[in-house]
């Protein structure tokens, strides 16, 4: 991949913020990607009839729904507006959490499908006790990855704490006082971009697996996507130079 924000850790990012120029390229290419996605998926709109309650069909609404979501949360870091983006990422990753449910052999699977079509809630948490009993590694990242969404969604005071500034003697000065963006702090845009970075790999994961594109398609996507000049990171922290140090030593040797 081109963009190191693709593969970011979130906490990283907050700590290291200044990499303007690398999420500017990431976000052309997360553009460039969704929109080839969406016009992939837009292939089969019109296919489905109204009265239709397959799992496919199903599977193709939500994942497209997904994908809207992760477009908008993507423009509305573009503008700044990380509250809101924040949000859209939990919903971004329960809808296709249930996509992919859908395409799951659970034994259960048909009756939540009829749920749903009958417009009945289908909890996530069906999807990720699935998951625990089938995939433990992947029941572990599902865990963390969610973990750091419902601090989001449920603001607590870390979450909220990302829209204010520190002003004389520590006092908390909303970002929002004003009414441009320079109040806003580069910390939480980072670590919401390295958050749309996982996320969207993620949904290009699932996607694959339910067989609405294949994975030679979507290599073609990620190839017209991707940049070729690669913009460098400007500042690494001290655990990097170390990381760094260690890689150059073992190639010496």
């Amino acid at each position: 991949m081109t963009s190191f924000i693709w593969g970011r850790d979130p906490q990283e990012a907050y700590q290291n913020p200044y990499e303007y120029e690398a999420q500017d390229q990431f976000y052309r290419e997360a553009s460039k990607l969704l929109q080839f996605l969406f016009d992939h998926m837009m292939q089969r709109s019109g296919t489905y009839t109204r009265d239709d309650r397959s799992a496919e069909k199903a599977i193709w609404m939500l994942f497209l729904d997904s994908l809207e979501s992760l477009k908008d949360c993507l423009e509305l870091l573009k503008d700044k507006k990380h509250r809101i983006a924040g949000r859209l990422l939990r919903d971004a990753a329960e809808t296709m959490d249930t996509a992919s449910y859908f395409c799951s052999n659970d034994t259960k699977r048909n009756k939540y499908l009829n749920d749903w079509y009958n417009d009945k809630v289908v909890p996530n948490s069906i999807y990720r006790d699935f998951i625990k009993q089938s995939d433990e590694v992947e029941w572990e990242k599902l865990k963390n990855y969610y973990k750091q969404l419902s601090k989001i969604n449920h603001r607590t005071y870390r979450s909220l704490a990302y829209s204010y500034a520190l002003g004389s003697k520590e006092r908390l000065v909303y970002e929002g006082a004003y009414s441009n963006s320079f109040m806003i702090l580069p910390n939480a845009i980072a670590m919401y971009y390295a958050l749309i970075g996982n996320l969207i790999r993620h949904f290009v994961t699932k996607i694959i697996d339910s067989k609405i594109i294949s994975s030679t398609e979507v290599k073609m996507f990620w190839d017209e996507a991707l940049e070729k000049e690669v913009v460098e990171r400007r500042f690494i922290s001290p655990k990097e130079v170390l990381k760094r140090f260690l890689e150059e030593a073992d190639d010496i040797t």
